[in-house]
């Protein structure tokens, strides 16, 4: 703005060569910011994900979240954990994948998505998600979603906010000694 106003009053007093000089500044300064929040907001991320909030409200330790049988193969079933809806998948083979229900681009439902090739497809804008991390595979989504760590007891389904950092003990347990889900299979 101070550079358009400075092009004005060049201008306005005659003097058109700075004033045009000062127009130009400008043009440069909004071609340059709309360059860098493009940059950040498109390709750091540096957004709004609506599922950065996760692991911020969901308690640590393993939520029981129904039984096996509750949860039919290759099709999303939605749970919730201290109030944060989860999308659960099992696979044909058994193995159970669980992600945060809300896709990190803008809420949309991933329970009423579609599952196909071991991703979870967003229905409101198609961004696709791996059912194994939570990785993003295709935008518009930057972010990719908060996964869970999944296991079976007594045919329960528990899962458990999967750690950034993914520390386990030596023995392959994770930190607080429980099995981690490779351990299960």
């Amino acid at each position: 703005m101070g550079l358009y106003g400075a092009s004005l009053l060049c201008r306005l007093t005659g003097r058109a060569g700075a004033g045009r000089a000062y127009g130009f500044l400008g043009l440069t300064a909004v071609g340059l910011g709309g360059m860098l929040g493009g940059h950040l907001a498109y390709r750091q991320a540096s957004g709004a994900n609506h599922a950065e909030e996760v692991p911020h409200v969901v308690s640590e330790g393993w939520h029981r979240i129904g039984t096996v049988d509750e949860f039919p193969a290759d099709r999303p079933v939605r749970r919730a954990v201290d109030d944060v809806p989860v999308l659960v998948v099992r696979e044909t083979g058994g193995t159970l994948h669980a992600l945060a229900d809300r896709c990190s681009h803008l809420a949309g439902p991933l329970s009423e998505g579609t599952v196909a090739d071991g991703c979870v497809r967003c229905p409101w804008h198609g961004s696709v998600f791996r059912l194994s991390d939570g990785w993003n595979v295709r935008g518009p989504a930057t972010a990719p979603q908060p996964a869970f760590d999944t296991r079976v007891v007594d045919g329960h389904v528990e899962i458990r906010l999967r750690r950034e950092d993914g520390t386990e003990r030596p023995d392959g347990r994770a930190a607080d000694g429980t099995p981690t889900r490779a351990e299960e299979d």
